[in-house]
């Protein structure tokens, strides 16, 4: 009688597993198939956190200082290039600032550098 009763409980819980759907799967109607779940979507990729003064869009930068030169920063190397520059808006860790304010994040111009 004992194997009777935990047999009846085995079934009970294969039962129950089987009912719960499955990981990745789409839950599908009774009698048809489940086909599997779409792929989520790949988050978008790590920003480095830009300062207040720092902008991914040249309008935005011009917005923060119109009276300003706005300049492209190399946040990696320091270094900032100016519009007629062939580095402006180019590089992976960079961003549009304001010129007068690159001296106190300790950016300076490219030695050939020529104000415009």
């Amino acid at each position: 009688m004992r194997n009777a009763h935990r047999m009846g409980l085995l079934v009970t819980a294969l039962v129950a597993l089987l009912a719960l759907p499955s990981v990745g799967m789409a839950q599908a109607p009774m009698g048809t198939t489940a086909a599997p779940a779409a792929k989520a979507a790949k988050p978008p990729a790590k920003k480095a956190m830009l300062a207040s003064n720092q902008f991914t869009k040249e309008a935005d930068a011009k917005a923060h200082c119109p009276g300003d030169t706005v300049v492209w920063a190399n946040l990696s190397s320091k270094i900032y290039h100016y519009s007629d520059n062939k580095n402006y808006g180019k590089g992976k860790s960079g961003a549009y600032m304001c010129e007068k304010e690159t001296a106190a994040d300790k950016i300076r111009p490219a030695k050939n550098e020529k104000h415009p």
